[in-house]
């Protein structure tokens, strides 16, 4: 009997120092200037809020910087914006992970370190998004060698994303090879150049993008193992 009261007031003992440690809600953020929670609802959304390993969006820092964003923007296109600005100028673009880190990393990790590729950054801008509410998906794919096309709005001006020439048998998602993130503003979807801070029209596509396929989980946000869609990139 002792031993059962122990044991619950150890339980008590832990949800109290939970709550007091401050740690942040699980839930989306909420305040702000706006809010698409009914059209997200609507239409059916709400798998692309969700907190997932390597979009953790619950962690001190990347939840802080996602309420930094809403509590500034009056509308979900500006917090877009904002938030692929923040990520071109707080991430150092880098080709040197590996696939072992790539499967590993996550967006709290990402911006800690402050450097990444392409999944990298594309994973910091998901969970920003999916934060403040913004519905966000990745996507691998080729970003084409000879096909560039107009943003519609870029954090930075003239900057280009940032590529790596690819190598014989490396499936790895990095510079040509690569990973990007479609957003929703309420109104319509985005393609999102997390390298370069760039908003694309989705319909139509920016033809510079060669879809393989949404990601479904953290492994395959890392690698495309399609021989064929190797080739095929290197030739676009």
């Amino acid at each position: 009997m002792n031993g059962n009261k122990n044991l619950v007031m150890i339980a008590v003992v832990i949800v109290i120092a939970f709550a007091i440690s401050g740690a942040p809600s699980f839930k989306i953020i909420t305040s702000g200037g706006w809010d698409i929670s009914a059209k997200v609802t609507s239409k059916g959304y709400e798998m692309y809020l969700k907190e997932e390993a390597d979009f953790d969006y619950s962690s001190r820092n990347v939840y802080d910087v996602a309420y930094d964003i809403k509590s500034r923007t009056r509308t979900p296109k500006q917090a877009i914006r904002e938030t692929l600005d923040f990520v071109v100028h707080n991430v150092r673009y880098s080709s040197s992970i590996s696939v072992n880190e790539c499967y590993d990393e996550k967006a709290s990790t990402i911006l800690e370190i402050g450097k990444g590729d392409c999944v990298s950054m594309s994973r910091l801008t998901t969970a920003l998004l999916r934060a403040q509410g913004i519905p966000a998906r990745t996507m691998g794919g080729c970003l084409s060698i000879k096909t560039r096309c107009t943003p519609l709005f870029a954090a930075v001006p003239f900057l280009e994303a940032r590529v790596t020439e690819m190598i014989e048998d490396d499936f790895k998602k990095r510079g040509y090879l690569h990973e990007w993130v479609e957003a929703f503003d309420g109104e319509k979807w985005y393609l999102l150049e997390s390298t370069s801070g760039q908003v694309f029209d989705l319909t139509p596509q920016c033809g510079a993008y060669i879809n393989f396929g949404y990601d479904s989980n953290r492994f395959n946000r890392c690698v495309i193992s399609d021989s064929g869609f190797w080739n095929l990139c290197q030739n676009s």
